[in-house]
């Protein structure tokens, strides 16, 4: 299967081992059940948090990419060798006989051997309550008996993370240690969190309590100690412990007066041959009486090890709805396990990553990631739309971003977010048809009686409208997608170029909801307000053979021939394709400019060529150094909207070529020089004026996992809902070969199947439902009930009727085309 010289993927897809501890940069999984997450790197660093991954941090962690030396620790001695090891490198780093960790959906497992003591090392989350357990077997296969003792280590953040003045923060903790429980209690009486009043600065409880606790084996002498002094020894080192070493395991270091950290164990033997199984669980809940009850429950044998059995199964129950079979491995493993997991559990349920721990959730942000729920469940994209549209405005702003139990957030002259809400709406309407969530009823932040959905909708439209240039063309503001143009607006002239495209975009998709719930005045409006934005991209922003990207507030523009650097950015090009809004002629060699001037072996830069110095009346675009991240470098969110526009273009070559620059699984196969896990999306490449080229980062954090999983399903094979059905309209990479695809669409379970390599962009493709060829390619979903199975066959003969606008057939419940 696909690998690299650190590790390879199962026959699967689901798991990826990692083989070689030293990969370029820590490979992690993030593991979330909605509300209790961890990240867990391959070599044990991280941290664990419940509800909101910066403002309750239950672990103290340091983000360290050269040492990754900050987690929770399980440690191994042997009591006559006089050695100590981890069960994972960290953070002792000491010579393994034996070494594999396996990241899956739900799960890593540690394997490793030293010595002849075999450790399997499982960490995951309950699926359905707020606990962390960690199973452990280990196996003495070594001829002799063995004194061994082992012990968890970990310190206590407790509250919002970093947690970078200790000093002041332990003096608000309180451990203790509940004898018959094995287990340390540990609250904390200070939440630093933005207080809601002056009397709240420090003057707020931590409103939670946590346990650690073991299970699963008596100790002949049990170890607990809850001070990080105590077990570590002065100055001492996470990489040889004093405890682990001392004669006899001792306990201690509870109370109000320590350095709050948290290791349990104890002694035991093993015979040659003997085997011990334990669980270790890590809880929080709002009180002590919770908490308590949380492991008494995960203590039991059988009750944790359906949780372990469960946590993976739940992935594989919650991603099954939606398979692709095809000849490419990367594409199969990527879109059935990968993308839809890192959107889901690293983007919106634990809001972060190794490189961004944020908590938050961000307006755009979570709402363009709960596009993935759309084909596997619906239900949960209609949950998150109304939960932003609830941090909305009267006016029609929104929080740029807000963090969850505290409800404090960010509002911002950002020019896109607002958008959002409205685009994510059509775009559940397309897939659903569900209609009637228009009139669920959302507050505004500034206003508790609220409005109707479609209002909410009405007045983000409404608020774009009215910041508009004298020229038609919307104002950027303190940015528009790319943030990096920070400079660019914030007079209040400047305008962009990309947002009028997307505008138009969502002007397009209203019209067609005003028409449909009865608005024929609200549809004319949009319509006739995507034309003027048309018109005025025609006339102000085309530069010859682009379309160019912004203007600053004195009105020089940004992304034309004129400028010697930023001279062409990517994404006012390829929604010029994707929306339709511009001259069918400039759209076309908008494109051509794309391919000859942005396209690389590396992916679609965003920008050409990279800024070298800082320009303050752009932004801190310029600030980056030549090739990072917004600067010439990939942004991979915006990759995957090229990826879409050359599948709308029905350009396979390009389709296929940036595919191939993208997919991570095999840029990954040189891993030295892309650096970044295999296995999910980063959120940026480096470009070429970089000296690292190539080089992948800030991965899982990253809105390109949901929209590559999108673009993929519904343009790379063409299985795309309309305002008229389910489109049908394959524009597939050649190598994909035999494709069988199965989603669920409205309750029905649809299956497509077609060759790859017979596409032909000159021709319509002919559909076949259930073994009956369709004259007009007709299909009414009325024609069967809700669960019944739809079978389409594609092909692409011979044909002699002219291909106009989109080629495809439609399935609807409505009407067909």
């Amino acid at each position: 299967m696909l690998g690299n010289q650190f590790g390879h993927f199962d026959p699967t897809g689901r798991v990826f081992s990692i083989t070689d501890s030293r990969t370029p940069i820590p490979w992690v999984n993030v593991i979330c059940n909605g509300r209790y997450g961890l990240v867990v790197s391959q070599n044990g660093g991280g941290f664990s948090w419940l509800d909101n991954s910066q403002l309750n941090v239950l672990t103290r962690w340091e983000m360290d990419l050269v040492r990754d030396n900050w987690g929770k620790f399980l440690y191994l001695a042997d009591l006559d060798a006089g050695e100590t090891w981890s069960l994972a490198p960290a953070p002792c780093r000491a010579e393994l006989d034996f070494y594999r960790c396996d990241h899956t959906q739900g799960a890593t497992t540690f394997v490793t051997e030293r010595r002849g003591i075999r450790a399997t090392w499982t960490l995951c989350v309950a699926p359905d309550d707020p606990v962390e357990i960690w199973s452990v077997e280990l196996v003495n296969r070594s001829e002799s008996a063995r004194r061994l003792r082992i012990s968890s280590y970990f310190e206590w953040c407790c509250g919002v993370a970093p947690d970078a003045k200790r000093e002041f923060h332990r003096l608000f903790f309180t451990t203790r240690h509940d004898l018959a429980r094995r287990a340390i209690v540990t609250t904390k009486n200070m939440w630093d969190v933005p207080p809601r009043n002056e009397s709240e600065h420090w003057n707020r409880p931590w409103p939670y309590a946590a346990a650690h606790a073991v299970a699963g084996v008596e100790f002949d002498h049990e170890l607990c100690i809850a001070d990080k002094a105590m077990f570590l020894g002065r100055y001492g080192d996470p990489a040889s412990p004093e405890a682990m070493g001392a004669e006899r395991a001792t306990t201690g270091g509870f109370g109000r007066f320590g350095d709050a950290a948290a290791a349990i164990g104890g002694d035991f033997a093993l015979k040659p041959g003997q085997s011990v199984r334990l669980r270790y669980l890590l809880a929080c809940a709002p009180s002590e009486r919770e908490v308590l009850s949380l492991v008494d429950k995960y203590s039991d044998v059988g009750e944790a090890a359906r949780a372990v059995e469960g946590a993976c199964r739940s992935w594989q129950e919650r991603l099954a709805p939606t398979q692709v079979k095809t000849g490419e491995p990367d594409f199969d493993l990527l879109n059935n396990y990968w993308l839809p997991y890192q959107a889901i559990s690293g983007r919106i349920w634990g809001r972060t990553g190794y490189h961004q721990q944020s908590g938050a959730y961000g307006f755009r942000d979570q709402l363009q990631d709960s596009q993935v729920w759309l084909p596997l469940d619906p239900a949960k994209t209609r949950e998150q739309i109304l939960l932003h549209a609830a941090h909305q405005f009267a006016d029609g702003s929104v929080y740029h971003w807000w963090h969850p139990l505290t409800e404090t957030g960010l509002r911002t002259l950002c020019s896109d977010d607002y958008l959002w809400l409205p685009y994510v709406t059509a775009s559940y309407l397309k897939e659903t048809g569900d209609f009637g969530v228009l009139d669920e009823s959302a507050a505004f932040v500034d206003d508790p009686k609220g409005a109707t959905l479609l209002e909410h909708c009405r007045r983000s439209l409404a608020r774009a409208a009215a910041r508009t240039s004298e020229r038609g063309l919307p104002l950027i503001g303190s940015c528009d997608w790319n943030d990096g143009l920070s400079a660019v607006g914030v007079g209040g002239k400047g305008e962009s170029v990309w947002l009028a495209l997307f505008l138009a975009g969502v002007l397009g998709d209203f019209a067609e909801v005003y028409k449909r719930v009865g608005d024929s005045r609200g549809a004319a409006e949009s319509l006739a307000q995507r034309r003027r934005l048309s018109e005025a991209l025609d006339k102000h922003a085309w530069d010859g053979a682009w379309y160019r990207c912004a203007t600053r507030d004195d009105g020089r523009w940004l992304g034309t021939k004129e400028n010697d650097q930023g001279r062409i950015y990517l994404n006012p090009q390829t929604w010029a394709v994707l929306t339709g809004a511009t001259d069918p002629k400039r759209t076309e060699q908008a494109w051509n400019s794309v391919k000859e001037q942005l396209l690389g072996d590396m992916g679609p830069l965003l920008s050409a060529p990279a800024f070298t110095e800082p320009d303050p009346t752009i932004g801190y675009i310029t600030r980056y150094a030549p090739g990072l991240r917004e600067n010439g470098g990939v942004y991979m969110h915006a990759a995957t909207w090229a990826l879409a526009a050359a599948c709308r273009r029905k350009d396979g070559a390009t389709a296929e070529r940036i595919w191939r620059s993208i997919s991570p699984p095999t840029r990954c196969a040189d891993a030295e020089a892309y650096r970044a896990e295999p296995y999910v999306t980063p959120g940026n490449v480096d470009g070429p004026a970089s000296a690292t080229p190539g080089k992948a980062g800030w991965t899982w954090y990253t809105g390109s996992a949901a929209w590559l999983s999108r673009v993929s399903l519904e343009w790379v094979l063409g299985i795309r809902p309309t305002w008229e059905g389910l489109l049908i309209d394959p524009c597939p990479v050649p190598g994909l070969g035999r494709v069988d695809v199965t989603r669920t669409w409205r309750g029905r379970g649809v299956r497509v199947r077609f060759d790859a390599a017979a596409y032909s962009a000159q021709m319509p493709p002919r559909l076949t439902v259930n073994g009956a060829a369709l004259p007009g390619g007709v299909l009414s979903a009325n024609d069967y009930p809700a669960g019944a199975a739809i079978d389409i066959e594609v092909d692409w003969g011979i044909s002699t009727r002219p291909v106009r606008g989109v080629a495809g057939r439609a399935i609807s419940g409505r009407t067909a085309t």
